[in-house]
């Protein structure tokens, strides 16, 4: 038996990926003996560290960032990593003496991971993926611990044993301070079993990874921490959307916030509610994406049975604020049963129709209008959304915003204010390719700022924003001055200008409507609009031909994709001539 005595645990790392991974572990293992809970690096200038809790940093190189967040007499434990041995069944069936490449984050995650390999597979060769060096010609396979975005372009044969866990030896650890009953065999069962677990859910991994990060505890009007004077920006495009915002916030009507992972949709959905005639009511949030649909039905509408009775989410948040994120990922059927709700201000229960006043606000990573489309989202609650509805910029539209972001981040966040990033940093951050936008950003800042260093150049930076800028070199550069002669050059070169210019077209007046398309609804407009068809393949060379000219910001998976600020300078270049 395990001794039940009440006592707390703080896991602490930089990504709310990772962070998600390990706590899932340590709550696997030590779930009915700890309270646990878990905080981002970013988080914990707001969340106070306690005498009486324990806690657990993801790797020594962040001590140097929370240190003076922690009080003087509590305990620390600096958790060691290793690989999750569930995963190497596809490593174990591969013939002897294969060569393998290791593609990691950082150079020291890479070195680890070879040498954790070499003690426990070590019948192949194993050769470091570093982005200064050259790959052998002789690699069959590659390996990487949850970093396949990292992996060159054209490797076959990829072997992913998902990301590095918590080491037993960490978990022994952890046991003698807790004071836990110390059954060797009983631990070693436990830390398998979490093992196992994180395997099972590795098959969903990007889905957790995003979405579990929205869920939150429901605790009132309190959990809207977030105010419109906690959003700086120097942009225009930034600028606009916080005085449209701001307009809207003093209504009661539904709001709609759409845009890319990372752009801010949370602490814009909390700053409505805190300028809203519903701030002094709770701010309960849920995310579509993070939950099965019966799940989701009944938290949202509450569930009621002979034993139980379980109150709606719109019941929790009468008076307040409810915010449902990437409703896109809604069920058509629950689509219709909360079409109900907004439309009469009730939801059915047994028997009867019970009022709720909400302010309703809801999120998507979507174009709803694209979902409306493909015909995974009604038409009706969509023109419900439709009348507050509008866009967060990316970072990619935000270059203003770069010095702003990163010294208000050390400043408030991490309290590192003298941390100095050098210009050239700077320069190189602002040429990466944010797919996390702002989220992305303040993992790698966080990152930075553990460093003992008091200027950051950029040999500090971590590889992946290396290969990223290398990844841009090839592009033609464009300044504010765009050498339009340069650009229509380079697209005549491939014979097809006046297309171009009409995708152009589609694509902005597009942005005009804060939407983004896809293939299959841009090919749909060009033929209604331009006259012009074309198949899948000759439409995906002219997109790939725009993007490597910097005219377009393409987004991954149904984000879709929209004109960039040099696309539309051009295209007024080209129509003003």
């Amino acid at each position: 038996m395990l001794c039940r005595a009440y006592k707390k645990l703080v896991i602490i790392a930089i990504q709310e990926e990772y962070l998600t991974i390990i706590s899932n572990q340590i709550k696997e293992i030590f779930g009915d003996v700890l309270s646990i809970r878990a905080i981002t690096v970013k988080d914990i200038a707001m969340k106070s560290i306690h005498t009486d809790e324990v806690v657990l940093l993801s790797g020594e190189f962040i001590l140097q960032i929370v240190k003076s967040f922690l009080p003087d007499r509590v305990h620390f434990v600096m958790a060691k990593r290793s690989l999750n041995f569930v995963n190497m069944k596809e490593l174990l069936k591969l013939p002897k003496g294969k060569h393998i490449l290791v593609v990691n984050d950082m150079k020291i995650n890479t070195d680890e991971t070879i040498r954790e390999l070499k003690e426990s597979v070590f019948e192949h060769y194993y050769h470091p993926y570093y982005p200064d060096m050259p790959i052998p010609d002789n690699i069959d396979y590659v390996i990487t611990p949850g970093e396949k975005h990292l992996i060159p372009k054209g490797i076959k044969n990829i072997i992913d044993i998902g990301p590095r866990v918590i080491s037993l030896e960490t978990i022994y650890e952890l046991f003698d301070i807790f004071g836990l009953v110390q059954d060797r065999s009983l631990i070693v069962r436990r830390y398998i079993k979490s093992l196992v677990y994180l395997s099972k859910i590795q098959s969903n991994f990007q889905k957790k990874i995003f979405t579990s990060l929205s869920l939150r505890n429901i605790k009132g009007k309190d959990n809207a921490k977030y105010h419109f004077a906690d959003i700086f920006t120097y942009s225009r495009a930034m600028k606009d959307t916080v005085e449209f915002a701001k307009k809207i916030a003093i209504t009661d009507k539904p709001v709609h916030i759409f845009g890319d992972t990372g752009t801010g949709k949370t602490m814009m959905a909390q700053a409505i509610h805190n300028a809203s005639q519903y701030c002094n009511g709770p701010y309960i949030d849920i995310n579509c994406a993070a939950r099965s649909m019966d799940t989701l039905e009944k938290e949202l509408f509450g569930l009621e049975n002979y034993e139980k009775v379980y109150p709606s989410l719109f019941e929790m948040a009468e008076g307040g604020t409810l915010c449902i994120e990437e409703i896109g990922e809604m069920s058509l059927n629950l689509q219709r049963r909360l079409i109900q709700a907004i439309e009469e201000n009730n939801i059915i229960k047994i028997n009867e129709a019970l009022p709720v006043k909400v302010r309703m606000i809801t999120t998507s990573s979507n174009n709803l209008l694209s979902l409306v489309e493909q015909g995974r989202f009604r038409k009706d609650l969509f023109y419900l959304l439709s009348s507050y509805i509008y866009k967060l910029p990316s970072l990619s539209e935000r270059e203003d915003d770069f010095k702003a972001l990163i010294n208000t981040y050390l400043k408030k966040h991490l309290n590192r204010s003298k941390l100095i990033i050098s210009d050239d940093v700077i320069e190189i951050l602002k040429q990466h390719y944010w797919l996390g936008n702002v989220r992305e950003l303040f993992n790698v800042i966080s990152y930075l700022a553990c460093m003992d260093e008091k200027i950051i150049r950029p040999n500090s930076l971590p590889f992946f924003i290396k290969i990223k800028k290398r990844g841009r070199v090839d592009k033609l550069k464009i300044s504010n001055e765009i050498d339009e002669d340069k650009l229509i050059s380079e697209i005549e070169k491939h014979g097809f200008l006046e297309e171009s210019i009409a995708i152009l077209e589609i694509f902005n007046e597009g942005k005009k409507q804060y939407t983004s398309y896809g293939r299959t609804v841009l090919r749909k407009l060009l033929e209604e609009k331009k006259g012009i068809k074309f198949s899948n393949q000759q439409l995906r060379l002219r997109l790939e031909v725009l993007n490597n000219l910097n005219l377009l910001i393409v987004r991954r998976g149904r984000s879709g994709t929209t004109i960039s600020r040099e696309g539309e300078k051009l295209l007024y270049k080209f129509n003003n001539k």
